[in-house]
């Protein structure tokens, strides 16, 4: 999907803006960013943000989506965010030393498609007013990159109606929190059988967490 345009995209932004790492993604139909491409970043890092903390990201597309402003920088993000939802992306982000966070998202007819994160870690400074404009100038000819894209049918997300019975059941009880031991607990099945399911549930409906899989299956 698009591979070497996010590629090539990624490149671009790093040769203006320098950042420790970046990532390209897709927003879909849900404004949830999927098809994920990234430069410099340690996978461990981008497994454990999609597994643990995505759902409490202040510049996750659901929250960035207006038009008018297209560059959000994560002091920004955060400010408008609070409660328990901030301390736990703070402690994300001091986990993996990650010390600032710039979001460019892509428009077309007010609906966001892609979306560009930079990241810098450790002691690198935070990004200044200087650069911020500079990706604004970028996000535009990336508006008019995406607008040309051909319109892609996405596929109907799946209901219960379309798992198996015994899928059904598991994905009953994920949505009550049960752990994989309560889960083969319930169902008299061993823990590999349940990660089996479980495996076949995440294809199934694209999902790379719990709380989204969940999300999915009951809108």
């Amino acid at each position: 999907m698009h591979d070497n345009f996010g590629l090539q995209c990624l490149q671009a932004f790093s040769r203006v803006v320098p950042a420790s790492c970046l990532v390209f993604y897709r927003v879909d139909r849900n404004l949830r960013a999927r098809d994920f491409q990234l430069l410099h970043m340690d996978t461990r890092t981008h497994r454990d943000y999609l597994a643990h903390y995505r759902d409490f990201d202040p510049l996750q597309p659901a929250l960035c989506r207006d038009e008018r402003q297209p560059v959000i920088p994560l002091r920004q993000a955060m400010a408008r965010q609070g409660g328990e939802a901030r301390r736990i992306y703070q402690g994300f982000l001091a986990r993996h030393g990650i010390r600032d966070v710039v979001e460019v998202i892509a428009h077309d007819r007010q609906r966001p498609l892609v979306g560009i994160s930079l990241l810098r870690t450790g002691p690198n400074p935070a990004f200044d007013a200087r650069e911020l404009q500079c990706l604004d100038g970028l996000r535009g000819l990336l508006d008019l990159a995406v607008r040309q894209w051909p319109v892609e049918q996405e596929d109907p997300l799946p209901t219960l109606t379309a798992l198996t019975p015994r899928e059904q059941q598991l994905a009953l009880l994920l949505r009550e929190g049960l752990s994989n031991k309560d889960l083969a607990r319930e169902l008299d099945l061993g823990l590999a059988t349940v990660k089996t399911h479980l495996i076949h549930l995440f294809r199934k409906t694209g999902a790379r967490s719990r709380t989204e899989l969940v999300r999915r299956l009951f809108p």
